[in-house]
């Protein structure tokens, strides 16, 4: 499988975090599960699934005009 660019790291090893439909979040090369306190969501941020990887995206305001 390739891995997404944006896809989020781990905070322990830096592997990719992987979202298996099934269950929680953890890296794909250490096997750590994530958790809200480890601060990978950034602000300005939100998290997608995209192929069964956990991606940061940009959050984009679309103003109502």
């Amino acid at each position: 499988m390739v891995v997404p660019d944006n896809v989020v790291r781990c905070v322990k090893c830096s592997g990719p975090i992987e979202s298996p439909g099934d269950g929680p979040h953890k890296c794909a090369d250490c096997g750590r599960y994530i958790y809200l306190r480890d601060g990978l969501i950034r602000p300005g941020y939100h998290w997608r699934i995209v192929e069964g990887w956990l991606t940061s995206v940009e959050t984009v305001d679309i103003d109502d005009e």
